[in-house]
């Protein structure tokens, strides 16, 4: 899916829900006007539905910033699910866990696959018959003859009378057509003879001021207009009940006009009946038996009609379909993203800017204690959610300038399993940190983009000499020897890690003198934990102070010469990758999930 076609799919799915709620408000506004003017009814059904038709529009333009936003460089969005499900993705690309998560149910995928072709094939449909009506209207005029002086005499002063300027065309139409209208710049009048429909001179007029009535309020526009919006959300029903709602209350307007005008509304109620009888105005009266025919007949005598507002079944099962659609919603995405009081939290946490003029970022977990130093909240974000750094999107700029330093105790060592599929416990006590201190919100999507594949580079699988299997115990391991990456400017050390987390200490390079300007992945086929000791020249080299680590790491750091500016003349990261790991970093253009912050702020410290 592109993210035009995704975002429309979504929408017309959003817009079942969107519709129920503004089919239940409208409800209940016209229950509050029964006792109001025809027009005020009818104005608020023409706003009714005219939220109707831009809701869908909204939600497609706020959708492609989303989707279209994923990647600055995006070509094509793919559903979450198939990037997640493929054999072949690298693991740096697996779906981002928002556990607890449920599994997607697959009657949502059909029915986002699905929605778009059979949305596409209803339009085309109903736009056949807005066509036919069109061409039944171009018949229409063909078919009619000049009426008579006196009609068109009479059509002239009731015109007059009422306020239209513009000239109006009077024709005398077949039988079976009835009083109607056709046309907006140039309308036509068609008038069956009036012996036919058995009409006074004086009922005849109250006819002809009715149909007059309908020019003077440009009501054919509005009906083409109606249409139209119904031929495009035709699926779902709230929209032809306001559509009704509109018709049955304009044609009460044009009767109030054509009542004004010849001051007899039992005569008029009398022409309505007659016409009923002869069958020749099925537009006008529609369903005599109890329906808008009733309606209009009863308002004209002045009797409070028994169905003055809307019927109540329509309005309470909008309000229930709405109400379920919004739970249903709601319920969705609470099983995508937790709310952060389900998630484990640290006992006791210290959160400070690092106003230090160094570029050291320095991180440690061990014994119930997290110590991270000079991260910013970009990376903070990459550690929790096991993302790199170009994973993210969107929030303020501060979050890459801004560089904290964060320790938190918690009083069980939680189980080790970093490396298992889906965050460890201490992930997701960072995420509730982030949710409470920083206020983060957050939400996953998928796009494509360039990216750097940590690959092989040697034909015979040897590993370079700073890349060796770990053959100690995390659980056990301490002091310089602990388990954990460390990136300063021209070295990346590590102990116990994987590829992926690798990949990830890449990323960081950007906060430490170096930037490659693109995500690294791993695609090393590589298992297993490895030890790392990569020195190369990074692209600036900023002063160093080793203050702000912690002792056993600066002594260890100083004995091997780390702690000194690099050397500008040594490698590139690279040469030194391809040197130094038996590894390369190559170009290529894969699927990447990404994080959306939606929302953020600096955090109070303490």
């Amino acid at each position: 899916m592109t993210p035009l076609t995704q975002a429309i799919s979504t929408a017309l799915v959003d817009f079942l829900w969107q519709g129920a709620t503004v089919g239940a408000l409208l409800w209940m506004t016209l229950i509050a006007l029964r006792h109001r003017s025809a027009q005020e009814r009818y104005l608020a059904s023409c706003l009714a539905l005219c939220a109707l038709s831009l809701l869908p529009v909204l939600t497609v333009v706020t959708l492609l910033k989303v989707y279209g936003g994923a990647t600055a460089a995006a070509h094509a969005v793919a559903p979450t699910a198939s990037a997640a499900g493929s054999p072949s993705m690298p693991q740096t690309l697996l779906q981002i866990w928002m556990v607890p998560e449920a599994p997607r149910q697959p009657w949502l995928d059909v029915v986002q696959r699905w929605a778009l072709p059979a949305w596409t094939a209803g339009v085309v449909l109903f736009a056949i018959r807005l066509v036919a009506g069109w061409l039944h209207a171009v018949r229409l005029r063909r078919r009619t003859s000049p009426s008579d002086a006196a009609t068109v005499a009479t059509t002239t002063s009731i015109a007059t009378r009422i306020g239209i300027a513009r000239p109006v065309r009077v024709v005398t139409a077949s039988l079976d057509e009835g009083p109607s209208v056709i046309g907006w710049l140039r309308p036509t009048l068609l008038l069956p003879p009036a012996t036919a429909m058995g009409l006074t001179t004086r009922q005849l007029e109250a006819v002809i001021a009715h149909e007059l009535a309908h020019i003077k309020r440009h009501d054919y526009l509005v009906n083409l207009l109606q249409v139209i919006v119904e031929s495009l959300f035709f699926y779902h029903p709230v929209v032809w009940w306001t559509s009704r709602c509109i018709r049955l209350e304009r044609e009460v307007c044009c009767d109030d006009i054509a009542v004004r005008s010849i001051g007899d509304a039992t005569g008029y109620a009398r022409a309505l009946t007659s016409l009923a009888k002869q069958q020749l105005a099925a537009r006008l009266a529609m369903a005599a038996a109890g329906g808008p025919l009733l309606y209009r007949v009863q308002h004209l005598l002045g009797r409070a009609p028994r169905d003055v507002g809307p019927a109540m079944l329509p309005g309470l099962a909008a309000i229930a379909a709405a109400l379920g659609a919004v739970a249903l919603n709601v319920g969705l995405h609470a099983q995508a993203t937790p709310a952060p009081s389900e998630l484990p939290r640290f006992d006791v946490t210290s959160v400070k800017e690092n106003r230090d003029t160094d570029r050291i970022i320095f991180s440690q977990a061990q014994h119930g204690r997290v110590t991270l130093v000079g991260h910013s909240l970009r990376a903070l974000i990459q550690s929790a959610y096991q993302v790199q750094e170009f994973q993210i999107i969107d929030g303020p700029d501060w979050i890459d300038s801004v560089r904290f330093t964060i320790t938190a105790t918690y009083a069980d060592d939680p189980e080790n399993d970093r490396h298992s599929q889906g965050p460890s416990r201490r992930d997701l006590m960072m995420r509730a940190l982030l949710a409470d201190r920083f206020g983060l919100a957050v939400r996953k999507d998928t796009g494509e983009r360039p990216v750097f594949a940590l690959v092989p580079s040697r034909r015979d699988g040897k590993l370079g000499a700073q890349l060796r299997p770990f053959t100690g115990d995390c659980a056990t391991a301490e002091g310089a020897e602990a388990c954990g990456t460390a990136v300063v400017p021209g070295y990346i050390r590590a102990r116990g890690t994987s590829m992926a987390q690798l990949a990830t200490a890449f990323s960081r390079l950007t906060n430490t003198g170096s930037s490659l300007n693109r995500l690294v992945v791993d695609r090393s086929e590589l298992n297993g934990l490895y030890d790392v000791d990569l020195r190369f020249t990074p692209d600036r080299i900023p002063g160093v102070s080793p203050d702000v680590l912690p002792e056993p790491l600066r002594k260890s750091f100083a004995d091997r010469g780390l702690l000194a500016p690099a050397d500008p003349n040594g490698p590139s990261i690279f040469t030194a990758v391809q040197e130094q790991l038996g590894l390369k970093l190559d170009p290529q253009r894969v699927p990447v999930d990404v994080l959306v912050i939606d929302r953020v702020h600096r955090p109070t410290e303490d």
